[in-house]
């Protein structure tokens, strides 16, 4: 038993990895993603993003991006569109470029070396190797000259380009290196300039003057960087400043919005919602770090995993389990990216409930319909309780069963429940099986009574070794589940009719039996005076004889 243990416990170790030796193993499979061979490009993807799930010193906010931009480049596969493909795998190796530089920042000189290389890799600059004996002030600033110096070569490249495709990726390539210095205390640049400047080239707006504003701030940036801060003379004292005159502090009940440099439009719109200041403010501010113009474009995205979920719903129906999966894991990716920083401002343990449910919900076995329904309201909550409402004490109730009941526990739930059920229906026939025709009718009353339960735990043993042992034929077996469909539902319902139909005849011909039902003639009562029977060894019914 011990050894069980620590054999396991070494394997769940060796699910984790440095993120240099993930990002080695990324730099292979890249090589693999090509629109020659769609298929392989998207076996290579997901391949990647177990990779990045392996990174064990990746911080989250950097992985839950770097996944979404691989299944956008899954996107980029099945649309054939070769800068689509191209700028997401750049944006992923500048965001592991980001994790490589925060990593070297913070390890003194001649520690960096493995990092350093990864980060030239990942960023085509080969001259930060020679970097290695800076400090960490000046290793900084020199990485965000050279960064800057690219990052203007490919605005200008975006402006010279002759077709919008070319544009596209060149403006991609210069918002994957702002990535990697997008943190730096120098930094005028905006992440939301680059993402609306792309979004008017994708859409045939005239762009160019979005992209010459954004060479001019690099531009500004680089100078900064390269004029040599003024030092103070040793003797000379700084002459103080007039204080300028103290203004009241504002009231606790003034709003904060306009305190944050939020643009108008954001400003007018949280400020019709039934939010207080400070929760608003939180919103407004979740909206300009996701760059996203107004609210009713978060609203667009809540819709679009909405959609999501919704196809991946009607895949399962149909018992297409692998391409549900694959919308399930896309829409998560979409949740985090779009939905989840906006929904933790306002409501955190909503935020943090659902994404639990997405997690529970892409390892469990046997996903029903009715788990997609519940995942569906828990996304429909998050807009309500935007709009100040909810729904319910009764679909908080079945999150929280999901949560504690999905996947493995309910699988051996219904296949326990199936095997008793064989029992009882054993004894019913040792006991009272024969040539009695109403106890076979009882009996096959019982048999319709608990063959739902014999089917659904049939379903999750066909979902259990479809996904864990190496069948995926019998995966057509979840259809029989009463929580799956239509039909199996009305099957249901029938079998329950049954149950009736047999369990009525059964008892009446029993209790006819027994003499506790009489024809309807013989309820007359006679006016003549019938003298009593008496008992003879002829009229005393033997229980042998007749069950």
């Amino acid at each position: 038993m011990k050894r069980s243990l620590a054999l396991l416990l070494l394997g769940l170790l060796a699910l984790a990895a440095p993120l240099t030796e993930v990002y080695d193993r990324l730099e292979a499979v890249f090589q693999r993603i090509s629109l020659a061979n769609p298929t392989q490009a998207l076996a290579a993807l997901d391949q990647a993003q177990s990779l990045l799930r392996q990174a064990e010193d990746l911080p989250p906010v950097l992985r839950d991006a770097a996944l979404a931009n691989l299944q956008e480049a899954r996107q980029g596969v099945v649309r054939r569109s070769p800068a689509d493909l191209e700028a997401r795998l750049l944006l992923v190796r500048h965001l592991l470029a980001k994790a490589f530089l925060d990593r070297a920042l913070s390890l003194p000189p001649g520690e960096r070396s493995s990092y350093l290389e990864r980060l030239g890799r990942a960023t085509g600059l080969k001259e930060v190797e020679s970097l290695e004996g800076l400090a960490a002030e000046a290793l900084r600033r020199r990485l965000e000259v050279l960064l800057l110096q690219r990052m203007a070569e490919d605005l200008s490249r975006a402006l010279l380009a002759s077709s919008r495709p070319e544009a596209y990726l060149a403006l991609a390539r210069a918002y994957a290196r702002f990535l990697v210095i997008q943190d730096s205390p120098q930094s005028t640049l905006r992440a939301q300039a680059f993402v609306q400047a792309l979004a008017k080239i994708s859409g045939g707006e005239p762009f160019r003057p979005e992209v010459q504003g954004l060479q001019a701030q690099v531009a500004r940036w680089r100078q900064n960087l390269l004029t040599p801060t003024p030092r103070a003379q040793p003797g000379a004292q700084a002459s103080p400043s007039p204080a300028p005159p103290s203004s009241p502090p504002p009231s606790p009940t003034q709003l904060r919005i306009s305190e944050t440099a939020l643009p108008e439009g954001i400003r007018e719109e949280i400020g019709l919602l039934r939010l207080d200041p400070a929760t608003a403010a939180r919103v407004g501010e979740a909206l300009q770090r996701l760059a996203l113009p107004s609210l009713v474009n978060w609203l667009d995205s809540l819709d679009e995993v909405r959609g999501i979920l919704a196809q991946a719903q009607l895949y399962t129906e149909t018992g297409q389990y692998p391409r549900a999966r694959t919308l399930l894991a896309y829409a998560y990716s979409r949740f985090r990216l779009k939905i989840y920083p906006v929904v933790g401002a306002y409501a955190p343990e909503l935020a943090e409930r659902a994404d639990r449910l997405f997690l529970l919900m892409q390892n469990a076995v046997g996903l029903r319909t009715v788990d997609f329904t519940v995942l569906l309201g828990e996304i429909q909550e998050m807009e309500e309780r935007l709009l100040g409402g909810s729904l319910g004490f009764w679909h908080t109730l079945q999150v929280q069963i999901q949560l504690f009941f999905l996947g493995i526990p309910r699988a051996v739930f219904f296949l326990l429940a199936a095997a008793l059920a064989f029992f009882p229906l054993y004894l019913l026939r040792l006991t009272f099986g024969g040539r009695n025709v109403y106890w076979n009718l009882l009996g096959l009353a019982f048999l319709f009574l608990v063959l739902p339960i014999m089917v659904e735990g049939l379903s999750y043993m066909g979902s259990i070794l479809a996904e864990y042992g190496g069948l995926p034929f019998l995966g057509v077996l979840a259809n029989l589940s009463v929580a799956q469909a239509l039909l199996p539902y009305l099957a249901w319902g029938l079998s329950a009719f049954l149950v009736v139909a047999f369990a009525g005849a059964g008892l009446r011909g029993i209790a006819a039996q027994f003499g506790l039902l009489r024809e309807r003639g013989a309820e007359v009562t006679s006016t003549a005076q019938t003298p009593p029977t008496a008992l003879t060894s002829e009229t005393i019914v033997e229980w042998d004889e007749e069950f």
